[in-house]
């Protein structure tokens, strides 16, 4: 059955399950069931999501199978549903199309040939779905590595603030569960693409510090919408945008809530991004947490769950040192590193890429490195 696409039928009927075999097995890899929370298993196990369609009876004992197709697009969204029903839920059926959980239904009983015109289709929409899906992901990876790139080469002080955000938005998205964290993470990483062009005393106070007058502040407030401008231009991230749009400067006192349209994404990235700036000030990150739980404007259960992923070390992280010669893609800086000209090369906590390991080999063959290169080290590994 290697290469046929997956189908799975459920069907509280086995004779109907056995017909649904026979019309079907010599073009697809047929699964069945008789039980709806099977179904939903056989859907969370397939992890590659290979199931290409489920079709499910809209009447059932157990659960209908409006039911069981709401919880499938909840497990597994690509797959595309299909309800089998009769005459009499007609209504129903037309009702489940309508709220967008259902591809197509078909009456019983269902003719072979329409059967397979309609397995058909919900395949090729299957197809669809995913490569378009890749296309996107492609196109994210593409852009979030251009831009990261160009900041790379401006501004070398906010990558290392950029790969800080992200690894502590997805620590914080992994400990609360967040479903949508590929968004908050892609704003994370793409949030400070607005501060490409500040000059060196206002990338300073980004990093952690405070402005050193209006003006300064001014320019700070306005990176949201810079980065905004930025990303417009890049298709399907209007929920990525909408992320960046509602985030406010780090340094301000008292700092101000986010307005009350801000999405959930927004608000666990403002908090993440205050936080980034206290433990950047050398701030312990217990007097991190205490600061923001004084500000009154975050959420308990968010800081609690920053509290526990407690900081930017891991308990099990060392500091050693090493020569350029033995830095290799992937590694932490534990330190800036600069030219002996004085020259910010790579900033700390950035993670060495292709790019850096031949900008940081090329300036210690000609003009030379100043002082020693630290990386971050995973004891006992």
């Amino acid at each position: 059955m290697a290469g046929k696409p997956r189908i799975l039928c459920l069907d509280d009927e086995s004779h109907v399950l056995d017909a649904l075999r026979r019309q079907l097995r010599s073009e697809y890899n047929v699964l069945t069931t008789t039980h709806p929370q099977e179904a939903l298993d056989l859907l969370a196990a397939d992890r590659d999501g290979s199931v290409a369609v489920i079709l499910s009876d809209l009447r059932m004992p157990r659960m209908t199978g409006v039911k069981v197709l709401e919880r499938a697009r909840e497990i597994s969204p690509d797959t595309t549903r299909v309800l089998l029903t009769g005459d009499a839920d007609l209504d129903g059926a037309l009702a489940a199309i309508n709220q967008g959980n259902v591809f197509r239904f078909m009456l019983k009983p269902c003719p072979p040939r329409h059967l397979r015109a309609t397995m058909a289709a919900a395949v090729a929409q299957h197809r669809l779905i995913r490569a378009e899906r890749d296309l996107l992901e492609a196109t994210f990876k593409g852009s979030i590595d251009a831009l990261r790139d160009a900041l790379e080469m401006a501004q070398p002080v906010l990558v290392s603030r950029v790969a800080r955000l992200q690894r502590l938005v997805e620590r914080l998205c992994q400990k609360l569960g967040v479903a949508d964290a590929l968004q908050i993470v892609m704003a994370a990483q793409m949030g400070e693409i607005g501060a490409i062009a500040l000059p060196s005393s206002a990338t300073s106070v980004l990093a952690g510090g405070t402005p050193s007058s209006d003006a300064e502040a001014e320019l700070l407030a306005s990176l949201p919408h810079r980065a905004d401008s930025v990303l417009a231009r890049i298709p399907r991230l209007e929920s990525v945008r909408e992320i960046v749009r509602h985030q406010l400067p780090t340094d301000r006192n008292p700092m101000s809530p986010l307005r009350p349209d801000a999405p959930e994404g927004a608000r666990l990235l403002q908090a993440v991004r205050e936080y980034d700036s206290l433990i950047w000030r050398e701030m312990s990150p217990d007097q991190a947490i205490a600061t923001l739980s004084s500000r009154k404007i975050h959420d308990p259960d968010l800081l609690r769950a920053l509290a526990e992923i407690d900081g930017l070390r891991l308990p099990n992280e060392a500091v050693r040192e090493v020569g350029v010669d033995e830095l290799v893609t992937g590694d932490e800086l534990a330190n800036d590193v600069y030219g002996a000209d004085g020259m910010l090369l790579v900033a700390r906590g950035q993670v060495i890429t292709d790019g850096l390991l031949v900008k940081l080999r090329s300036c210690a063959a000609t003009t030379g490195l100043q002082g020693h290169i630290l990386v971050i080290q995973v004891v006992g590994s």
